[in-house]
């Protein structure tokens, strides 16, 4: 069982949070829905809020059955729920492939003495190693793609320095569509989607339980270690109480709204969908 310290997921703008962090027993997650490229919704929500709370419910359905079952199991459940869940509400619209909702997740489970830490995506998990450094847990290619919407971001606003945000992303949309069809192939990025086949390329790794603490969060919330370099891995272990990870919150934003997306830290968004949980092991 863990003992949950901290948990934040929060909106980064006037649109719905397409973040969710939770957790049930001897499991915690964060999830983040890919903001669609279509402008595709489902049920008022966006693709992407839309899908991050069909896995959080199904994680909350599945999980309490699943002490027995391995994580790849009780994950395969959990996207064939989902994609029930989406042929339902599309009525069985036919969508490409890279059409469909998907997620980055980030998912620790207690199995004895051990923890089972696994992501896929750019979710991560912050722990501390046996040599008690805080280590940054889970490795994916998407900051490959997102670095070619920037770069496309960077000629677009070399050639018009005074672009909006929306005129920015109408010249860098292609890029983000064309990123999305390497979405779950091989040489491109893997996210959880409405299929099965990325599960064989989760990241996955297994450390004792000592006792402290573990993180997992958003890149919305990975914006203050890798982005602004506001805070350190062992920082974010030391947000152990609501309190202190509401702080840290309130930190990122006041950073974010002083940055230029444009001319400062580049980025489409000013402002992330972020979310974090800190937990301990009972």
């Amino acid at each position: 069982m863990f003992q949950v310290r901290a948990l934040i997921s929060d909106a980064g703008g006037t649109s719905a949070n397409e973040d969710v962090a939770g957790h049930c027993g001897d499991w915690a997650w964060v999830i983040d829905g890919a903001t669609g490229v279509s402008g595709a919704t489902i049920g008022g929500l966006s693709d992407a809020a839309w899908f991050a709370r069909q896995v959080d419910g199904a994680l909350r359905r599945r999980v309490p059955d699943g002490g027995g079952l391995s994580t790849d199991t009780v994950l395969r459940q959990v996207v064939e729920d989902c994609a029930q869940g989406y042929a339902q509400a599309t009525a069985g619209t036919p969508r490409a492939r890279q059409e469909r909702p998907s997620a980055a997740f980030a998912l620790l489970r207690r199995l004895g003495d051990r923890l089972e830490m696994t992501t896929l995506g750019d979710c991560q998990i912050i722990h501390r190693g046996e040599d008690g450094q805080a280590r940054v847990f889970g490795a994916s290619a998407i900051p490959a793609f997102e670095e070619r919407t920037l770069a496309a971001a960077r000629r677009a606003l070399d050639e018009a320095p005074e672009l909006t945000p929306a005129d920015l992303w109408e010249r860098v949309v292609g890029q983000l569509r064309t990123n999305r069809r390497s979405m779950n192939v091989d040489g491109g990025y893997w996210v959880l989607s409405t299929d099965t086949d990325a599960l064989a390329h989760v990241d996955r790794a297994t450390i004792p339980v000592n006792g402290g603490p573990a993180a997992l969060a958003s890149d919305g919330f990975l914006r203050l270690i890798d982005m602004f370099g506001r805070a350190t891995a062992a920082d974010f272990l030391g947000l152990d109480d609501q309190a202190k990870a509401e702080s840290a919150l309130r930190d990122l934003r006041r950073v974010e709204a002083a940055d230029d997306p444009h001319h400062g830290h580049l980025r489409l968004k000013r402002s992330d969908d972020a979310s974090f949980i800190l937990v301990r092991p009972a």
